[in-house]
């Protein structure tokens, strides 16, 4: 899908250019220079982008645009004269554009995030040119972050402290907040998702991300907490420095998502972690030994254990997997299957340990922020 879109955002964008001019701005552009695979076979090897565009203005702020092949993803960077980020505009192939302007404090803090309601934003005009460019970076400086318009945009407001520590995010226009408790923090990022370049449905979006963190580690029991767009994402649990607990709640996107529940424990050598996943009555306990599968158990919670396996690592790669069931006709546990698989068909403890890696949340996480 070709992405001849730059001028998506004129005609939302001159309500606002109105209120720019009456106020004298003389902004121009002062340079502009394009390139693609078309005009230069080169053009993605010297650029990493099929077309390219750098934008300079007459205030030393300067944008650039760029879109990938395959699928042919989107993004504009607006960039003040002194390295600020402000404004993005993204999307995927096949989405409608994602129009984000940032605001800051006197301190150069992120202050303000205003969103654009894609619903209410006119629809693709297939179009090329300056004024395009010129048009958006003046709506962006006629933006009062302290009036903006609800109904056409989504704004948040973060709020610091004395100590210079983020304590509140709110959306002004639902209400929503996320504040921190005494002892804590939140760590505030605007971030592209993890499918940004590669996905034509679920790329080319940024998320805002809230991390709920202590302030001070010191005594090791604390608690992390993760929000997505306000969504709550995810808990973690710590005892002396150690992670007891995870708690990973639903991504509303999806229907068949549930909240999951990890506990974890060590034992003789041994880490014991127990897995309860929605509305289910029965725990999975599995236990690693040296990184090492050794037996998964799943119990009812009247205690009843209901199903085992144990596995048997064999020379050469190979794991004998014995399971028993349990026999509610019998009243005991009965061999049903026995099977040898190879070890790299069992998961990793690593893996295992990180179960946000394979979910829902797959597009907004970073495993490394574990």
């Amino acid at each position: 899908m070709k992405h001849n879109n730059y001028a998506l955002f004129i005609v939302f964008s001159l309500l606002l250019l109105t209120a720019a001019c009456s106020q004298g701005t003389k902004l121009e552009i002062t340079n502009k220079a394009h390139t693609d695979i078309h005009e230069d076979s080169n053009c993605q090897e010297k650029t990493g982008f099929i077309e390219y565009d750098s934008v300079v203005y007459s205030d030393g702020s300067y944008a650039v645009s760029g879109v990938k092949y395959a699928p042919q993803n989107w993004l504009v960077r607006y960039v003040s004269k002194d390295g600020k980020l402000l404004a993005t505009v993204s999307s995927a192939s096949e989405t409608c554009p994602q129009r984000l302007v940032y605001g800051y404090d006197d301190k150069g803090r992120l202050k303000y995030l205003l969103q654009f309601d894609v619903k209410r934003e006119p629809g693709t005009l297939d179009e090329r040119r300056d004024s395009a460019y010129l048009h958006f970076r003046l709506a962006i400086d006629s933006i009062d972050f302290s009036e903006p318009d609800t109904s056409r945009h989504k704004l948040t407001e973060i709020k610091y402290g004395n100590e210079g520590y983020a304590y509140e995010v709110e959306d002004k226009a639902s209400g929503k907040k996320i504040t921190a408790p005494t002892g804590y923090k939140l760590n505030v990022s605007v971030e592209p998702c993890a499918a940004f370049w590669s996905s034509d449905l679920d790329g080319g979006f940024y998320y805002l991300k809230v991390d709920v963190v202590p302030v001070n580690k010191d005594n090791g029991n604390y608690t992390k907490k993760r929000f997505v767009d306000f969504v709550p994402m995810m808990e973690e649990y710590y005892h002396g420095g150690q992670r007891v607990k995870i708690v990973c709640y639903p991504n509303p996107s999806y229907d068949d998502d549930v909240k999951t529940t990890i506990s974890f424990k060590q034992e003789n050598g041994a880490n014991i972690y127990s897995r309860l996943k929605g509305n289910s009555t029965d725990t999975l306990i599995s236990t690693w030994k040296g990184g090492r599968l050794q037996n998964e158990i799943i119990r009812s919670k009247w205690g009843t254990v209901l199903n085992v396996k144990r596995y048997y690592y064999l020379p050469f790669g190979k794991v004998k997997r014995e399971e028993r069931q349990y026999d509610f006709k019998e009243k005991k546990m009965k061999p049903t299957v026995e099977k040898t698989i190879k070890i790299t068909d069992l998961p990793s403890e690593e893996n295992y340990i990180k179960p946000l890696k394979n979910s829902f949340w797959m597009n907004f996480y970073d495993e490394n922020d574990e």
